[in-house]
């Protein structure tokens, strides 16, 4: 009998959190979304340092607008960056979240239309952007059970936006190169994405340096070289998309450099592994969110004869495509 009564008092315990509930009620209750944002090349969550609100559409099963959330970061970080979902039929639904999408550098279209209206784009200053990009964040979750039952659903968020920092030297340290002297730019058709994030455009957008300096690097091979740095912010890399950095000569517009970057950058990303896998081309470029990217011109400065990205070096005569 004693054996009985204790296992009737577990069994009590053990369902207790669904017969009663109140505001003092220690037990989990509602739907929530657990944001992350582990898809980077540390593979570690970085929701808590990066993701800044939380914009949460929601559309049914078919793809039909239902209703639109949205929360700050302040309240993300005192639910441990889940989002509560309330009111809403029993049924099936997709959730589609962006993260860093309400500043002025961006604009959505078809937002409470059906799924496939939506549009998310660049503000630009006509096909041009010269700013350092706030970063912008994507997750979307498909075929969910919303019920009144406890649950949480994780939502992995993707970083939609890149940092270049492009440096151009002279392979002699007689040669001393000015900003002046050159423009540089990276020429992409991706500043338009559509819900499931994937470029909807095919118009080109240039985006010029945020930030440009004269400086001096000390080169494993070279030693100490005079060069420019030049700051540049774009939406996201495709490896079937043509991005292509360009440095020119302003008194004579002559092209110094033309370079497509998802092929060098896929070089090197072809060397990294994810939990004993090699990433492939475009899943380094989704983690990897930061280039620094070394171009090394002729001592008479009118040819690149090496590349290095990040700590890769590319050299001119296996690699380099003009």
């Amino acid at each position: 009998m004693k054996q009985l009564l204790a296992i009737l008092i577990c069994a009590f315990t053990a369902t207790a959190c669904t017969w009663v509930q109140d505001d003092n009620d220690s037990c989990p209750y509602g739907f929530w979304l657990r944001l992350h944002y582990s898809y980077n090349i540390l593979d570690v969550d970085a929701a808590s340092k990066y993701v800044t609100d939380a914009y949460i559409y929601i559309y049914d099963a078919d793809g039909n607008y239902v209703k639109r959330i949205y929360t700050t970061q302040d309240e993300l970080a005192a639910n441990n960056y889940r989002v509560r979902v309330e009111d809403l039929p029993e049924g099936d639904y997709q959730f589609l979240v962006w993260s860093g999408m309400g500043n002025r550098s961006y604009a959505v279209a078809g937002d409470t239309q059906d799924m496939d209206s939506f549009l998310l784009s660049l503000t630009t200053d006509g096909d041009a952007s010269s700013t350092q990009l706030p970063g912008l964040y994507h997750g979307l979750l498909t075929n969910v059970h919303y019920d009144d039952a406890y649950a949480e659903h994780d939502v992995e968020l993707m970083k939609n936006t890149n940092q270049l920092a492009c440096i151009v030297v002279s392979v002699t340290e007689q040669n001393e190169l000015s900003t002046d002297e050159y423009t540089m730019r990276l020429v992409s058709a991706n500043s338009v994405m559509d819900a499931r994030n994937q470029l909807a455009t095919d118009k080109e957008t240039a985006y010029n340096p945020f930030a440009e300096e004269s400086i001096t690097i000390n080169d494993a091979d070279y030693g100490e070289l005079h060069g420019l740095k030049y700051d540049i912010s774009t939406l996201r890399l495709m490896a079937r998309r043509d991005s292509r950095i360009i440095l020119e000569k302003k008194s004579t517009g002559q092209t110094l450099i033309n370079v497509s970057i998802p092929e060098y950058i896929g070089m090197i990303g072809s060397l990294y592994t994810n939990l004993g896998r090699q990433l492939s081309v475009q899943e380094y470029l989704d983690r990897q969110d930061f280039y620094t990217i070394v171009f090394y011109l002729s001592a008479d400065l009118d040819e690149l004869i090496q590349l290095r990205v990040n700590n890769w070096r590319l050299r001119a005569v296996n690699h380099l495509k003009l």
